[in-house]
């Protein structure tokens, strides 16, 4: 079994479970909020050899439609997460979650946060509808490139979803990955990688539908845009995540899309079961498709660089 850092892991605070229940029920997107606790995150730390967990909030995130209720409930959640892993240094850190798309009281959670101790944040697709790559966050993405920010974004419900259409299905299933690869392809039209060249993004998923699409996504930059942006280029300088299901079908993909120095592994726990973690770790560990060496990177060594780099 390989030593791993675990880049897509997710902590529940009392607060946030509290934000959840108030605003979207005890079960948000179709997916029923999981149990998570200190201990449960150390008993799945232990049985997948994960050395070090970075945890950030899961999708909806704290976006209601009320920017007071959300601003109140991001605070009290970053600072309870603090709280929460005092002690447990060594072996956890935290991204913080902003109070997106508010853009001063973002910028004044980001200082705040930064000094309690956060490590870097996790930030939906879009908050309230508002994708990034907007300009409107722009000031929020200059913050970030100062401070050579580790940013996770996470999927979730897209702003706009047909009706009566896979009713009742889990919208991680699918919706996700289409918010996901809508995201990336729209920071790569506004140019943000190229403007922020210092934030150390992560896409989750193995990078959803992106890899898959990038031949035909190639295309349509080169020949229907404006400002024809390098996908290539933009492949390999964001980061990219394992969590899920990555293994059999999307690794082959991602490993000819992105760069080997930056695949990263992800358990999703706890919103995926600790058998499951272990099966979908399991199934990275023995397959066929890596070199020892390359499996050492992307479990374990990619992670210290990228941590080394705070």
């Amino acid at each position: 079994m390989y030593k791993k850092i675990d880049f897509h892991v997710h902590y529940l605070t009392d607060q946030y479970r509290r934000f959840l229940m108030d605003h979207f029920g005890p079960k948000p997107e179709n997916f029923k909020t999981p149990d998570w606790d200190i201990q449960k995150q150390l008993d799945c730390m232990e049985e997948n050899q994960i050395v070090y967990a970075l945890l950030g909030i899961s999708s909806p995130y704290f976006c209601c439609g009320d920017t007071e209720k959300t601003i109140e409930a991001v605070r009290e959640n970053n600072k309870e997460i603090s709280s929460l892993l005092k002690g447990y240094e060594k072996r956890m850190g935290y991204l913080a979650a902003l109070p997106m798309p508010d853009i001063r009281r973002s910028l004044e959670e980001i200082e705040k946060s930064m000094e309690e101790g956060a490590k870097g944040f996790t930030v939906n697709t879009h908050s309230d509808g508002i994708y990034l790559g907007n300009p409107i966050l722009d000031p929020i993405m200059e913050k970030w490139d100062s401070l050579g920010s580790i940013v996770h974004i996470h999927p979730t419900e897209p702003s706009d979803v047909p009706e009566d259409v896979c009713t009742d299905f889990p919208i991680p299933a699918m919706e996700f990955f289409f918010d996901t690869t809508r995201t990336f392809v729209n920071m790569c039209l506004t140019d943000v990688f190229v403007r922020y060249p210092n934030i150390c993004f992560i896409f989750s998923h193995a990078g959803a539908f992106v890899p898959f699409l990038s031949d035909r996504l190639e295309v349509f930059f080169k020949n229907f845009t404006v400002n024809k942006p390098d996908l290539e280029q933009a492949l390999r300088h964001v980061y990219f995540d394992v969590a899920g299901y990555a293994e059999p079908k999307q690794l082959d993909v991602l490993l000819n899309a992105a760069s080997e120095d930056h695949i990263l592994y992800g358990s999703d726990f706890p919103h995926t079961a600790p058998a499951t973690v272990r099966k979908n770790s399991e199934a990275l560990e023995n397959t066929g498709k890596m070199s020892e060496p390359l499996k050492e990177k992307i479990f374990l060594t990619n992670g210290e660089h990228l941590l080394s780099s705070l």
